[in-house]
């Protein structure tokens, strides 16, 4: 759902138009979507530290499920792209930005071009080199905040009392100030001051701590439709104010979980459910741009449609070709035990 998301908002924006859904939420429907990737994520990390607080074990486990799959798809995608290119062959595969896309993408520095491809420019008639995937860019934060969690968890810092007290408050306090208008602007006037990286870390780390303090305080939190309505309407009459983005953060988390453990966990095909979010997410984007070269003036809601419907075979092959077999080897792959236990 949340990669489907991502998908409708890339859709309308590449082609020129606004994301409708921006003006009840205050933030596009792919915004929210992020945060929700980063809220489940946090809520998951902290489960697999609790449960095995192996540092080693962990690193092995995120690279396992990042990396296989995000180089096949650049694999892949160089290979569809082989047909929309205007350099030759040899200077297409060999070309710095070909290279880039394929290696360097790998180190988490985003790279998102390929030799010669070009694309219509957010639904106009001009051509410009063609962004194949700027979805990439959130690989990076995710990978931060899988960091900046194992350190916790290696100084005996993700404690519950502790988390509560210290983490989840800090973040958030960080995240209101950063978003006073005032302060804002302050920082936005210093030209020595890189606004993106402050604006992504409160945002950002922000949901992946909400997330991670939802499963820790899993216990003390109580699910239901009635408390997610209130939360999109708490969201929707507070859109306009500085403070929106820490309540969408929770709202956003608030209705994963109900989602989650009020409806999907109770279908009786749940737990079978293979996990093609990762490979739509990567995927989706590749495959648009597609359409777009093909059909320059698409409809924007038909190239959502049709981005989404095509994404799914590539998913489902990244799921079982990929992804599922790197997690089944990680978990034959023996590692030298360095615990630090979590207490109860």
């Amino acid at each position: 759902m949340l990669a489907s998301a991502v998908i409708y908002t890339h859709a309308v924006e590449s082609m020129g138009h606004i994301d409708e859904t921006s003006l009840i939420f205050g933030r596009q429907i792919a915004w929210l979507a992020v945060n929700g990737f980063f809220s489940l994520s946090g809520f998951l990390m902290y489960r697999s530290l609790e449960r095995n607080p192996s540092i080693s074990a962990f690193a092995l486990s995120r690279f396992m499920r990042i990396w296989p799959g995000m180089f096949v798809m650049c694999l892949v995608a160089a290979v569809i792209y082989s047909f929309f290119t205007v350099a030759p062959l040899r200077q297409y595969f060999f070309g710095r930005e070909t290279l880039s896309f394929i290696f360097i993408n790998q180190l988490l520095v985003p790279k998102y071009f390929l030799t010669g491809v070009y694309c219509p420019e957010n639904g106009d008639t001009g051509m410009a080199l063609c962004s194949i995937n700027g979805a990439l860019w959130t690989i990076r934060w995710e990978i931060s905040c899988y960091a900046a969690i194992a350190t916790l968890s290696a100084v005996g810092f993700l404690r519950r009392r502790r988390f509560n007290l210290v983490i989840l408050p800090t973040l958030i306090v960080s995240a209101l100030v950063f978003n006073y208008p005032p302060v804002h602007h302050w920082l936005e006037a210093r030209s020595w001051t890189h606004i993106y990286f402050p604006e992504q870390i409160v945002r950002l780390w922000t949901a992946f701590a909400i997330g991670a303090a939802a499963y820790a305080n899993r216990d003390r939190i109580k699910l239901s439709w009635a408390g997610a309505l209130v939360g999109l309407v708490l969201v929707y009459l507070t859109r306009s104010y500085f403070f929106a983005d820490v309540v969408r953060a929770f709202a956003v988390c608030y209705w994963i979980l109900c989602i989650a453990f009020l409806s999907v966990r109770s279908l009786p095909f749940g737990p079978r459910i293979p996990d093609y979010s990762f490979g739509v997410y990567i995927y989706h984007m590749p495959v648009m741009q597609v359409f777009r070269i093909c059909i320059p003036h698409v409809e924007p809601h038909l190239l959502a449609l049709m981005s989404l419907v095509a994404v799914v075979p590539f998913a489902a092959l990244s799921w079982y070709l990929v992804e599922k077999p790197a997690q089944e080897l990680r978990r034959q792959i023996r590692l030298p035990q360095f615990r630090r236990r979590l207490p109860g």
